[in-house]
């Protein structure tokens, strides 16, 4: 009887162990979230995890972003130091825990590229590569060159072209998830600049060709799609801001498109306002939202929808003005300084 109780009560603390070890998060594409989980394994294929104990797995192309419970105990000293982050990663390679290292070398890269270092950001991916070659970030890295080489104009879209066409290839060649081929097809487009009609055209095979594979993608195209419309030289407002009501009307959904459509309408809103004080006002309300929304969006569309804030509260000039227009310079100068939008701010 003693060695029955025994073995019950080693079952249930084994169980209990097992059950507070479950505590990563996994992220997917249109919002929903698989909580109290345990991550297993990830490649660029698919991730495997364990919740209550039911082995499940979910295709890469639909993860939108991993929770790892240990990471922040496991880096604890590199979290603020992209080089000690890096230096860690290397150690758990080490160790053979290979899902917790891709973790850091990703996380790493992405510190390098924050703070301007792009050939240690580079270098961290392509150790990640060589240590790692069928990684579940993988599709990190390329989403982080090109977003780096494309924010720099056109000093970075050779670079940005470069990488598109090497993600394409290898989504393609190495039959990786129809999600990260569309996406590396969207990429090709935006870097690939053609005569606006022929963009256009481009990006509604891209909304249509992601709708049935990766919502974020068709969404973000569809934003891409709603700008060209709006900034063009035959210009469609009212198409324009149908698509980015389409995109807001989503719930759950990707917070960069999201962040880029309030930015599309409050401009809109801008062009159509006119002398119309209160039409004014509510521009400069949906400008607000993108901060208040949408924080943890694109820095490019923060510190741009902060310039397009002060620029509507002095148009608008009503009741407290200066504290939106004040504040709004504030956050410019302390959390986007030095970009085009916190130069022109300065000038206003």
């Amino acid at each position: 009887m003693t060695s029955r109780l025994l073995s019950a009560t080693l079952l249930a603390a084994l169980s209990a162990t097992t059950l507070l070890a479950q505590d990563d998060r996994i992220h997917l594409h249109g919002g929903n979230v698989i909580e109290g989980c345990r991550v297993t394994s990830f490649d660029v294929r698919n991730l495997k995890y364990t919740k209550g104990g039911n082995n499940e797995a979910v295709s890469t192309d639909q993860v939108a972003k991993v929770e790892l419970g240990k990471f922040k105990d496991v880096f604890a000293r590199g979290l603020k130091d992209a080089d000690v982050m890096l230096t860690q990663a290397r150690e758990q390679v080490e160790q053979k825990n290979l899902l917790m290292a891709q973790f850091g070398f990703v996380t790493a890269a992405r510190r390098f590229f924050d703070t301007d270092q792009a050939a240690e950001a580079v270098g961290t991916i392509d150790e990640l590569v060589k240590a790692i070659p069928e990684a579940g970030v993988l599709p990190d890295t390329y989403r982080l060159k090109f977003e780096y080489y494309m924010s720099l104009g056109q000093k970075g879209a050779p670079s940005a072209l470069a990488v598109a066409k090497k993600f394409q290839s290898d989504a393609v060649g190495n039959a990786w998830p129809n999600g990260l081929a569309t996406e590396a097809d969207f990429f090709l487009v935006l870097s690939d600049r053609v005569a606006e009609k022929e963009y256009q055209t481009r990006l509604r095979g891209i909304v249509a060709k992601a709708s049935g594979t990766n919502p974020v993608i068709a969404a973000r195209a569809n934003v891409e799609l709603a700008d060209s419309l709006r900034q063009s030289k035959d210009k469609d407002l009212p198409a324009a801001k149908k698509i980015y009501a389409g995109v807001l009307e989503k719930d759950g959904g990707d917070v960069n498109a999201r962040a880029g459509a309030l930015l599309g309408l409050g401009k809109i809103q801008m062009e159509e306002a006119g002398s119309d004080k209160e039409a004014v006002k509510k521009a400069m309300l949906t400008f607000l939202r993108v901060r208040l929304e949408t924080k943890d969006s694109w820095a490019g569309v923060q510190s741009d929808a902060l310039l397009q804030t002060m620029l509507a509260a002095k148009k608008w000039g009503g009741p407290e003005w200066t504290l939106v227009f004040a504040r709004c310079r504030r956050i410019l100068a302390t959390d986007y300084a030095g970009s085009d939008a916190d130069k022109q701010a300065a000038g206003l």
